[in-house]
């Protein structure tokens, strides 16, 4: 029998391809946070991602854009302090604590030419620590329908005071814990493919005193992205800037305080105020844009970090 030889590049490739996919899944603690956050990390190389989920999400919110961009970079995907598998403990949820944990971990790791990826929430901790901290180890930022874009007044915060807190949320049924989910993605409905993340809320549902912990933690991170306001910090941002969002964003603007705002008006502002800031739409996305339409935000992504 006759061996078939692999030509050497062909070899090395596909060695490659093969370590970009080994899923490490670890946790390391902060000291300064006093936190031990959870991540998620795959892929090599001189380019490393920085995925920060939403509020009430997890990690597992990018799992359609973590296999793929982890083929080009090293990707980490981390669980916030409250989310996922990392406990709350002492740690006081809010945008700056948020951030300061993110940049206390990527410092520790010491990684370096880091896109940070931010999601809602995400995003606007994310333009946070640009503001504040400009590290050398930031390479830019990449915001999927980041909340801190549309800005509220003293008025309308205090309408978020009323209506929104922990007793409202606790006493959500099944049923509209699911209908606010649908309101996440295109067309209005949870994708089959996503139906893991309801499930998941659902199980931290059936244990009260976590449930309650969960719910408390996601309050007062609405109260925080009400009280420590990004806007008008993104001047102080040094590194390139993309803002990605879904053409069918339903949560963005908020449709109850501004029913006459589209997510055109609210771009046209951000351009306006902020031209270095590149601002990209995309067709039958909803707010999980990253999910929407999970094969543009990568083929963006993997070309940003190139440029």
């Amino acid at each position: 029998m006759q061996l078939k030889l692999i030509p050497f590049w062909t070899f090395i490739l596909t060695l490659t391809t093969l370590m970009s996919q080994d899923v490490e899944k670890s946790e390391l603690f902060l000291p300064q946070s006093q936190v031990s956050l959870s991540y998620t990390q795959a892929g090599m190389g001189d380019r490393t991602i920085v995925l920060i989920h939403g509020l009430g999400s997890n990690s597992k919110a990018f799992d359609k854009n973590f296999k793929e961009l982890s083929k080009k970079a090293l990707v980490i995907a981390v669980d916030l302090p409250g989310f996922g598998d990392t406990e709350l403990g002492e740690f006081v949820p809010g945008i700056e604590n948020y951030a300061e944990a993110i940049a206390e971990f990527i410092t520790l790791k010491k990684y370096t030419r880091v896109t940070l990826i931010g999601h809602s929430m995400g995003g606007q901790l994310a333009m946070q620590l640009a503001a504040k901290n400009n590290p050398e180890w930031l390479y830019q930022l990449i915001l999927l329908a980041p909340a801190g874009v549309e800005k509220f007044t003293d008025t309308e915060k205090n309408w978020f005071y009323a209506v929104v807190n922990e007793q409202l949320y606790l006493n959500l049924t099944d049923a509209q814990i699911k209908q606010n989910f649908d309101l996440n993605f295109y067309g209005g409905q949870l994708p089959q493919d996503a139906q893991f993340m309801l499930e998941d809320r659902l199980v931290i549902k059936e244990d009260l005193e976590i449930y309650k912990t969960y719910i408390a933690t996601v309050v007062k991170s609405i109260y925080a992205m009400l009280n420590e306001p990004v806007y008008d910090k993104i001047s102080k941002i040094k590194v390139p800037i993309t803002v990605i969002y879904g053409k069918d964003d339903k949560l963005i603007p908020n449709k109850i305080l501004h029913p006459q705002l589209s997510i055109d008006n609210l771009l046209e502002v951000l351009n306006t105020d902020y031209p270095q800031v590149s601002i990209i739409q995309l067709d039958q996305a909803g707010h999980f844009v990253h999910w929407d339409q999970s094969d543009s935000v990568n083929n963006i992504i993997l070309k940003k970090i190139t440029e």
